[in-house]
């Protein structure tokens, strides 16, 4: 299995800045050295600003992505920021990419006390705060619309860090903030290997900027492929080094196109996440539903609720399924006619089940989970259960989460179209609808038609899953999902809906009387509940797709054309579509992506395709 690189121990691990306060300006106690200085803004322009060119470039390139290798309290980040915002209307950059890596991330806090001492930057700051709430360790992708800037912000060990993003042309860098303490304090930082990932990442055009003039950083860079001055340095500092990437003149890379047009097929969750986050980017989206209406195949359940499965390892499937659920639940809460943020709720039905609710209380994460012994779970919900609440997370209706996710300027629907192959003349790609003729013609493709990706990827797994719903009140007291071996949603317009089967053999995508009643046994023996089903029993059956190895699959089809594919999400399509929907446009608009080298390689359909 691809490696996914990281300091921490599980997704959860949390490392807090360890600092002094001295003045009211924070004193690094781990490297004795201070962040910066009183006139940190002066000096972030003189150290980063000015020597990657970045006011000129703002106005003159169509993108630019920054690689800043110390976030510390976000002065870097606030100060470009603040720049950026005097020339992005006369910019023709859509949205400024930057990435930040640190391995301790501030807390709010840290942040507002710094701030204090540069209010030029409060209002920045302030919109920043409203936004970042890192729930774990690793790769967070924020949207800062405000600001037309998009943040990757990377928690992990610089080394480890940087080789996460090998292996992507997307993830090059063009201007390097080179930040850190003293090399003779943090030699790590400033090490070889850093400078070999620092040129395995630079664009044919990066420059850089660093506060140091020591000789081994100089030459480390020289080595790798930078053309290296040495030059004055900010205040009483005699020296500082700048540079540029020595061009390339073998290879010139691709710039991408802002007004890019994308097809997308399938308008359930998975194609719905991908063409909100391809619209979003700037491109023109045209999204095809086979059906009359939106979500007609397995995203049209009445109800559905995010499950975290998650995990206290550090898998790459550990680190994806914490990503996407906190990703998800950011996205939907800007939807609330659409999506309750309730929290989630676990009880425990069987030892597994009890094993893993202890190991999620032994992240000691209060933040995120509450624990309920049996008296407190038959006090609130009327359960005979352990139970574990994760604050995060809810239910939603699905056809409204996808319509609101297609409600975008850049979107256009087209239904009734059964999509059966395309074409690829001159890098553009023409589809072909086995009821409908079209002519158009577009830069990138993306299918995302659930059991459609059978005829495209082999060795997937399909199922049937059934739910049921009961009428009228019940013997629990629900206002948030409950899960253990299947799951009881609260009621909507008096109905609460309990799921659901995984039936492997079956006929046809009728309901089934029989496993309407072999849900309800079993519901009412796990949660040890009376459920209410005195009355007509509703039932809903769809199919699930799923792969082998249980990941999803997100990526290109083939190295050699732009057709992509996100499908096989099984029962967690609500909490992994929108990031992986993130992945796919970054790809395709050549930004940064949102998951790591190894996630990205755990998930690539390739893996299926000989």
């Amino acid at each position: 299995m691809p490696i996914h690189h990281s300091v921490f121990k599980n997704p959860f691990e949390v490392k807090t800045q360890n600092v002094a306060w001295i003045d009211d300006m924070p004193h690094s106690i781990t490297y004795d050295d201070l962040f910066f200085q009183e006139d940190a803004i002066a000096e972030i322009k003189n150290i980063f600003i000015e020597p990657n060119k970045l006011e000129k470039r703002f106005t003159d390139d169509s993108k630019i992505t920054i690689g800043d290798l110390g976030f510390g309290f976000g002065l870097n980040f606030f100060v470009t920021a603040k720049i950026w915002m005097q020339h992005k209307d006369n910019s023709c950059i859509e949205s400024l990419e930057y990435i930040a890596i640190e391995e301790a991330l501030p807390s709010k806090e840290q942040i507002l006390r710094v701030i204090k001492n540069f209010p030029a930057l409060g209002d920045i700051c302030t919109y920043f705060l409203s936004l970042y709430d890192p729930m774990h360790n690793d790769m967070t992708r924020i949207h800062l619309p405000h600001l037309n800037m998009r943040l990757t912000l990377i928690e992990n060990k610089a080394e480890l860090a940087l080789e996460n993003l090998l292996g992507f042309k997307n993830n090059k860098i063009d201007a390097w903030y080179l930040d850190g303490f003293d090399p003779k304090k943090n030699a790590s930082m400033w090490s070889s290997s850093i400078a070999q990932l620092i040129g395995s990442l630079s664009s044919e055009s990066a420059t850089f900027g660093t506060f140091t003039s020591a000789g081994f950083v100089k030459r480390n860079l020289r080595k790798f492929g930078f053309n290296v001055s040495k030059v004055k340095g900010f205040g009483a500092k005699r020296h500082k080094l700048i540079g540029r990437k020595y061009p390339n003149l073998k290879t010139r890379e691709s710039i991408a196109r802002n007004k890019q047009k994308i097809a997308v097929i399938g308008s359930g969750i998975a194609g719905s996440s991908a063409a909100y986050a391809a619209a979003n980017y700037g491109a023109k989206v045209d999204v095809y539903e086979f059906g009359e209406g939106i979500a007609t195949g397995t995203s049209s359940n009445p109800v559905a609720a995010m499950y975290p499965r998650f995990s206290s390892n550090n898998s790459p499937y550990a680190h994806l399924i914490a990503q996407s659920y906190f990703f998800a639940d950011k996205l939907y809460s800007q939807f609330p006619v659409a999506y309750t943020r309730s929290g989630v709720l676990f009880s425990h039905s069987n030892k597994h089940q009890k094993e893993w609710i202890d190991s999620m209380m032994g992240l000691e994460r209060g933040d995120i989970f509450e624990h309920f012994n049996q008296d407190q779970m038959e006090d609130n919900f009327g359960l005979k259960s352990e139970g574990l609440k994760v604050y995060q997370g809810g239910y939603l209706i699905p056809r409204l989460i996808c319509n609101k996710l297609l409600d975008h300027s850049n979107i256009k629907i087209f239904q009734n179209h059964c999509f059966h192959d395309w074409d690829i003349k001159n890098s553009k790609i023409t589809l072909k609808f086995s009821n409908q003729s079209s002519a158009n013609e577009y830069d990138a493709l993306i299918i995302a038609s659930g059991p459609g990706l059978l005829n495209l990827i082999p060795d997937l797994k399909i199922s049937k899953g059934q739910l049921i719903g009961l009428q009228g009140s019940q013997g629990i007291n629900l206002n948030l999902p409950l899960n253990s071996e299947g799951y009881v949603l609260p009621a909507v317009d008096g109905v609460t809906w309990v799921g659901s089967t995984y039936e492997r053999d079956f006929i046809d995508m009728q309901p089934s009387l029989d496993s309407g009643n072999a849900l309800l046994s079993r519901t009412k023996n796990n949660f040890e509940i009376t459920l209410n089903s005195n009355t007509e029993m509703l039932m809903e059956a769809r199919l699930r797709l799923g792969t082998k190895d249980r990941l999803p699959i997100a990526g290109k089809l083939a190295p050699s054309n732009n057709i992509y594919v996100l499908g096989a999400l099984g029962s967690r399509g609500f909490s992994l579509a929108p990031l992986l929907g993130e992945f796919l446009a970054s790809q395709i608009h050549n930004s940064p992506n949102p998951i790591s080298t190894g996630i990205a390689l755990t998930i690539d359909p390739q893996r299926f395709i000989s």
